[in-house]
């Protein structure tokens, strides 16, 4: 990455964490010790060796700064919707809790019927293959459960 690359990154906390943890990741910055999740910013930025230009954006606009910017960290379901592929990523997150999406129902409903067959459908060999098997997927975490 030449210095002082534009990097566009998501405005919202919780995703700008995501995106300055990978930036961190791959050491081309350093975040503050003790940055709050919930309200980190750009400006927990403490050390930035390659000089990247951050720039917060819209999270749905990131696919579309592409074309004037070095480098966009962009959440899986809008570069797929975009039309790109999470495999030709320059680095992919190590999808870890509390990121990885579950499916919930409210307390008390675990056991009812609805449940429990969006839980069969979601975990069934079907699903699995028919997820796999789109090209558009290939790149996201998937639960433990899924067949390797």
């Amino acid at each position: 990455m030449p210095d002082g690359a534009v990097v566009t990154l998501p405005a919202d906390p919780v995703n700008a964490t995501r995106a300055l943890n990978i930036l961190a990741g791959i050491e081309w910055i350093q975040l503050k010790p003790g940055t709050n999740p919930l309200s980190v910013s750009e400006r927990d930025v403490s050390s930035n060796p390659k000089h990247l230009k951050l720039v917060p954006i819209d999270t749905a606009q990131a696919p579309r700064s592409l074309s004037d910017a070095d480098l966009a960290a962009i959440q899986g379901n809008f570069a797929v919707a975009s039309g790109l592929r999470l495999t030709d990523a320059l680095k992919l997150e190590d999808m870890t809790q509390p990121y990885v999406n579950v499916v919930a129902v409210k307390r008390g409903n675990e056991n009812a019927p609805f449940a429990k067959d969006i839980v069969q459908a979601y975990q069934s060999s079907e699903f699995q293959t028919v997820f796999q098997s789109n090209p558009a997927w290939a790149g996201y975490r998937l639960p433990d459960y899924f067949s390797k």
